[in-house]
């Protein structure tokens, strides 16, 4: 029956209708989380200042079980039977720590075994980088640490990355529109309405993660963030599985631009870990570092903040894939570097100005508190 409609009905159907069952049930959880006191109380390192539910997750798994099951009936010889058990596994590491703090011990096995999951699927550790630095095949003794690894560091940043409003979603849906522009251009359809059903479920998100209503607000939390991060990896490896030369894209150039799709919260988290180091502090110790708390701390709003990094994803992004046409992999890496060093510059600029702006404002409070 789906496969009698036209393509770009079912691409319709499979952002709308998760985006309808996100938007139904994220009500029912908000009002769940605050009858039942589970809410996020904010702290020194938090950007918010009101207490929320933590379960916007929640919605993502339900809708992403339902939605993926039905798409799975439709392509029986699609691959990737193990990521429902995966998602699923991460969903209950995520949904214990969004109500009682996991040890960062507890999920990190949760994130190994997950990955371990979908690592049952054969056709998936079958890595080709299609001649980028001269490989092509990777034998699976070496591919697939290097996917635990990866696998397992994106998680861990896209997690990092959701410090404020709307970021985590609209950069998923940004990279999520990358990656569906790039399983079309290969002809496989199944993963291009994976991606459609996870940017809907995000839409949705948004609506409410914004909400000015303190009966509507909701954040992403464990249980999607890691959930989300885990299937942005795991698309983003897929692509490599997948034949190249439908891709309408240099074939050695397809790691790189893959690496662009997912640049900023990479960025992001090495980042911060080399600042963390040569400041002599625990590269894994949490502090206001992330380039969100920087924005955030000269004063620009959450929504702001959102829409600066995301813009700025896509339109690296758009860049990026317009130059892999005219460079060949040594020029795209050299671009790719000389990118991440002028953002570390930025941000390390930026960073400077934000303690004088801070004594500034503490100065500026105690006068207004001594007149008024």
């Amino acid at each position: 029956m789906l496969s009698a409609l036209p393509f770009f009905i079912q691409v319709g159907l499979f952002l709308v209708v998760p985006m309808l069952i996100t938007y139904y049930m994220i009500p029912k959880i908000v009002w769940v989380a605050r009858e039942k006191e589970l809410v996020v109380k904010p702290d020194h390192r938090t950007s918010h200042h009101i207490i929320t539910p933590s379960f916007g997750g929640v919605a993502f798994f339900i809708c992403f079980v339902i939605c993926y099951s039905f798409l799975k009936s439709f392509f029986p010889t699609a691959p990737s039977t193990f990521v429902i058990p995966a998602v699923t596994l991460l969903f209950v590491v995520g949904l214990k720590d969004d109500l009682m703090a996991s040890s960062a011990r507890a999920k990190f096995i949760g994130q190994l075994i997950a990955v371990s999951m979908v690592m049952m699927s054969p056709d998936f550790y079958q890595l080709n980088l299609h001649g980028f630095i001269g490989i092509y095949a990777i034998p699976p003794y070496i591919s697939i640490p290097l996917i635990f690894f990866f696998m397992v560091g994106f998680i861990n940043a896209f997690n990092l990355i959701d410090g404020v409003d709307g970021l985590a979603a609209f950069l998923g849906i940004v990279m999520l529109g990358a990656l569906a522009f790039l399983f079309n251009q290969a002809g496989n359809y199944f993963y291009v309405l994976t991606c459609m059903m996870l940017i809907g479920m995000l839409l949705a998100y948004i609506r409410f993660n914004f909400s000015k209503s303190l009966s509507k607000k909701i954040f992403m939390g464990d249980t999607g963030s890691l959930v989300i991060g885990f299937l942005l990896a795991f698309l983003s490896l897929k692509a490599l599985t997948l034949e190249c030369r439908g891709m309408n894209l240099p074939c050695y150039n397809l790691p790189p631009f893959l690496i662009l799709i997912l640049a900023v919260p990479i960025f992001d988290t090495l980042r911060v870990m080399v600042v963390r180091y040569f400041q002599g502090k625990n590269i894994l110790l949490a502090d206001r570092n992330h380039i969100h708390h920087i924005l955030i701390d000269l004063g620009y709003t959450h929504l702001k903040t959102s829409l600066v990094l995301s813009c700025a994803s896509a339109v690296l992004i758009f860049i990026g894939y317009q130059l892999s046409f005219y460079l060949n992999w040594p020029a795209m890496m050299i671009f790719l570097l000389g990118i991440s060093l002028i953002m570390a510059v930025l941000f390390h600029n930026l960073k400077r100005k934000v303690k004088p702006m801070k004594l500034k404002r503490k100065k500026l409070d105690i006068l207004m508190r001594m007149f008024f």
